[in-house]
This record gives C-alpha cells, sequence and structure tokens, in this order.
C-alpha cells in the first residue's frame, strides 16, 4: 500500500467530514429519486464502505509504519488551532467503527420496509452518528471533542425516538437526552475550566502540562500549578463519559433507548458508541493527566464497575424482552470494561482493549438476531417466544453463540478478555472483585439459560402451531449472522497473535511515558513548523 503519514493524516480528516456531508445532502439527493428510501440507503452503503477503507488506511499507517497522524484544520497549529492526532489506540478505534457501520447498515433496508414507514432520514442519522463517533476517535482537541460529542449525541437521540409507530421511543429519547444533556454540559464545564487554568485545548499541550516538559510555553493560563487543574478536569470529564458510557449510577438510560432503537441502530451503539466512552475516558486519565494523578478516579472504577456488573447481571437475568436482555448485557459488560481502566495495569487495559474490540463484533450479532427476531415472529417478548428458534436456525445460532460469548465460555472472544481481566484481577491482589466477575457471568448465564429455554423448547399447543409473520429472513441477514458468528470464533481461536500485534503496542502507546512525550512532541513539530 502506498502510503505516507500525511497522506494518512488527509484520510483521518475525510472520514467524518464525507460522512457528515452525506448526511446533510441525503434527504436532498433522495427527494429526487423514485424510491427515495433505497437510494438513501444505497448513498450511505457506499460512504460507510469508502470510510472503511479510509479507516483502514489510518490503521495501516499508524500500525506498520509507526507513525502518529496529525492533521491541522485550517492551517491552525496547536495549541492555537484545532487538530487531529491518531496514535495505536485511537487508528483501533477508529478502525472498529469503519468496519461495524457499512457490516450493520446491510440489514437495516429490510428491517425498517418491514416494522416502520421508512424514510430517509433514518440514513441521515445513522450517517450523522458514525462521523460523531470518529470524530471523538481521531480529535486530538478538548473542545472539538465536545462539539463531536454533541453531533453523536443528536444523531442518537434521532434514531431512539425514530419508529414513531411506538409511543414509548418519545419517552426513551427525552431520558436519554436529559441524562446526555447532562454529561455534554459536565464535561464542557470541565473544558472551561481547563483553558481557564492551563490557558490550552489541546491534548498533547496539557499531556506536556502534567509531564513538566517545556513544550507549549506560550499557552498560558491562571493556575500557577498545573497537576490541580488537571486532575479536576480529568474528574469533571471521566464523570460525563461515565454517562454517555452507561457506568452505574448513570445507566437507567440505556435500557429503554437501546430497546427503543432500530436493533440495528442499537446494535450499532452497543458495539462502538460505549466503546468510544471507554476510550475518552482512558485517553484522558492516561495520555492527557498521567495515570499518577487519577488513583482516586481508578478505585471509583472499580467500585462502579462493581456496581454494573451486580446490577447489569440481575436485570439480565430477570428480563423478560428480548432487546433488553441485550441491552443489559451491555451494562454488564461495560462493568468489565470499567475494572480494566480501574486496575489499570498493562495486562488489564490490554483486557479491557479486548473487550471492547470482542464486544463490537458480539453485539451487533445480538441486536441483529432480535431485530430479524420481531419480523420473523412478530414480536420479541420471551413468553411469546416458545420454540420459535427451532424452526429458524440462523437465529438460534446467533443466540447461542453470542449468549456463550457473554457469559464467557472458551473458545469464544469474550471469554479470553474475561480470562485476562481475571489474570488482571488476580495479580492485583483485589480478591473482591473475582467474585463479583464470577456472578456477573453466573448471572448472565441464568438470563440467557431462560432465552434458550424458553425459545428452543415447545411447552403449548401455540407454540406447536406457531407459524412466522415473516417466514424467511433476508439473504442478507443470514450472510452477517454467519460471518459475526465465525468472527466471534475466530478471534478468541487468535486471540494470542491480537494481543501481540495489536493490545500491546496499543496499551503501550496509553501508559508508555516514551510514547506519552513523542505523542506531544508530533503536534509540536506542526507549531515549529509554522511558527519558525
Amino acid at each position: 500500500m502506498l502510503l505516507d503519514g500525511y497522506t494518512a493524516s488527509y484520510l483521518a480528516a475525510l472520514a467524518p467530514l464525507i460522512a457528515i456531508i452525506t448526511a446533510f445532502i441525503t434527504p436532498l439527493l433522495s427527494s429526487l429519486s423514485r424510491k427515495p428510501q433505497r437510494f438513501a440507503f444505497i448513498l450511505s452503503e457506499i460512504v460507510f464502505i469508502l470510510n472503511a477503507f479510509l479507516t483502514f488506511g489510518v490503521f495501516y499507517c499508524v500500525y506498520r509504519m509507526d507513525k502518529i497522524l496529525v492533521y491541522m484544520f485550517a492551517g491552525f497549529p496547536p495549541p492555537l488551532g484545532i487538530i487531529y492526532e491518531i496514535d495505536y489506540l485511537n487508528a483501533l478505534i477508529g478502525l472498529l467503527i469503519g468496519l461495524v457501520f457499512p457490516l450493520v447498515n446491510i440489514v437495516s433496508y429490510r428491517y425498517l420496509e418491514e416494522t416502520t414507514r421508512h424514510n430517509e432520514w433514518y440514513y441521515t442519522l445513522y450517517l450523522g452518528l458514525q462521523a460523531g463517533l470518529l470524530g471523538m476517535t481521531y480529535t486530538g482537541d478538548l473542545f472539538n471533542l465536545f462539539v463531536m460529542l454533541e453531533v453523536t449525541s443528536i444523531a442518537a437521540y434521532g434514531l431512539t425516538a425514530y419508529i414513531r409507530e411506538r409511543g414509548y421511543t418519545l419517552n426513551a429519547a427525552i431520558k436519554y437526552g436529559l441524562f446526555g444533556a447532562v454529561g455534554s454540559t459536565i464535561y464542557f464545564v470541565a473544558v472551561v475550566l481547563l483553558y481557564s487554568g492551563l490557558g490550552t485545548l489541546t491534548m498533547a499541550d496539557a499531556a506536556s502540562s502534567s509531564m513538566g516538559l517545556s513544550y507549549f510555553a506560550e499557552s498560558t493560563g491562571i493556575a500557577l500549578d498545573p497537576i490541580p487543574v488537571l486532575v479536576f478536569f480529568s474528574g469533571l470529564a471521566v464523570w460525563a463519559f461515565l454517562i454517555e458510557s452507561a457506568i452505574f449510577p448513570h445507566h437507567f438510560w440505556l435500557p429503554d433507548a437501546y430497546s427503543s432503537m432500530p436493533p440495528v441502530a442499537a446494535g450499532t451503539m452497543a458495539a462502538v458508541a460505549e466503546g468510544v466512552g471507554a476510550y475518552v475516558i482512558m485517553r484522558i486519565m492516561y495520555s492527557v493527566t498521567g495515570a499518577s494523578h487519577v488513583e482516586w478516579i481508578k478505585a471509583l472504577l472499580l467500585i462502579l464497575g462493581s456496581c454494573n456488573i451486580v446490577f447489569g447481571g440481575y436485570l439480565m437475568a430477570t428480563a423478560n424482552e428480548l432487546k433488553r436482555l441485550i441491552a443489559y448485557s451491555t451494562i454488564l459488560d461495560m462493568g468489565y470494561v470499567a475494572l480494566g481502566i480501574g486496575i489499570g495495569t498493562p495486562i488489564a487495559l490490554r483486557a479491557t482493549l479486548f473487550y471492547i474490540i470482542a464486544h463490537a463484533v458480539v453485539k451487533p450479532l445480538l441486536f441483529i438476531a432480535a431485530g430479524s427476531t420481531e419480523t420473523y415472529a412478530g414480536t420479541t417478548l420471551m413468553d411469546e417466544l416458545q420454540g420459535v428458534f427451532r424452526s429458524n436456525p440462523y437465529l438460534a445460532t446467533a443466540f447461542l453463540v453470542g449468549g456463550l460469548a457473554i457469559i464467557g465460555i472458551p473458545p469464544l472472544n469474550m471469554f479470553f478478555a474475561k480470562l485476562a481481566l481475571f489474570e488482571a484481577v488476580f495479580n492485583s491482589g483485589l480478591y473482591i472483585l473475582l467474585i463479583i466477575m464470577l456472578l456477573g457471568s453466573a448471572l448472565s448465564f441464568i438470563g440467557f439459560s431462560r432465552l434458550w429455554y424458553i425459545t428452543l423448547t415447545i411447552r403449548s399447543k401455540k407454540a406447536l402451531n406457531f407459524k412466522p409473520k415473516h417466514p424467511e429472513i433476508g439473504g442478507e441477514v443470514k450472510a452477517v449472522i454467519i460471518l459475526l458468528v465465525l468472527l466471534v470464533i475466530l478471534m478468541g481461536l487468535t486471540y494470542g497473535f491480537i494481543d501481540k500485534t495489536i493490545l500491546v503496542p496499543s496499551v503501550d502507546s496509553l501508559i508508555s511515558t516514551q510514547h506519552r512525550v513523542r505523542f506531544v512532541e508530533e503536534a509540536y513539530k506542526l507549531f515549529t513548523l509554522i511558527k519558525g
């Protein structure tokens, strides 16, 4: 691949730009077509495939060529202007976003045609969601992070309320919007305080101050000591993204939102939006502020993550609706992610990162299967799905493999994430967390066992005489389910390779002092070029 760091930095800037421009012009162009919904679907899929190539180009350049990519907007260098800065960690998260969207979008058209008043505005919101997530991931500017968070949030609120025929979706969107607005406001306050204290919004500049380096000496704030400002900023910023990531006690919005969205959108949100929230928390704690200054936040994450596991697992065990069961499992999984971030050792962070990657495969599998179940059987209430999966091996396989992965059964991908996290917890001496992790797996086993028992057994004449509402699920749905099932298995079988080639350099880029200095220096080079 003929690609250098300069070109790759432009690819990083192009991906969210293409998505947001297409989002705005999709309704206009669709109105010129005789079949606006189909045109909007095809246009969005083309853009998502293009962005998959762009994010892969960024990933390739960073991992294979050992580059840190920096792109400055409008020719203004840091700390005066906005930059994108991409290292190992956010190149990987960006690639996940780039791959998940085109894969999940393939199945959206059939589902929306069969369940709602399908229109082109869905694809506008979905494109906006990708633009926001990519911007949050690639940005090296803390205020631009706020802007991209707002773009992501607005798209997510719209997707939550999209199926207007169901009256409860508006209530779910309002609840999500209220919680999201609180999180956004807290983060905005954190950014304002940081700017007044340090006189900068550039991540590299703030990281330079936290390490006591003399880079970006031109940016000054009112604080005599930058460390208290950074610690206070980190506390508020992490709090804001705990809300966005549905970490206890801010998890109440997620079940209603994810069960109200079209399942294809919920699968995308669970796959990458929660992972992006976790990425931002790690970036702020470890790259910007420094792990040694946020020990209290790490301890708090251990407590809140444990609560997520217990509450999420309990809700899974008692769930009686398919999409809510998967939503509760997302709460549980984010608890494991919070534990890994809180422990903060290299193996714990590698486990966290692999959990995010595995999550990006398992959750779309389950939500796509839930959406197909809704069109196939006409309902997602578990009590009305007796024996339904006996006549559909694709849906049965999806929920069997996805459920076993969440429980943590080898050789599926999430087993190795949990195994690495078990090792990290054991090495840290926090043995109570081992019990909590085992409890989470047990509760998730109860939840999925109930689902398997109900959907694979026949206990009534009504179940025996079941006739599907739509007898045949689409070929594209079958293909995506098969692909995701294979990925769940293959990722587990190749965990050692993924750990060595991807997880180790990604975590090293997050916690290594040498890499943090390099992260600062790459941004500072642009400033010296313009200045000199």
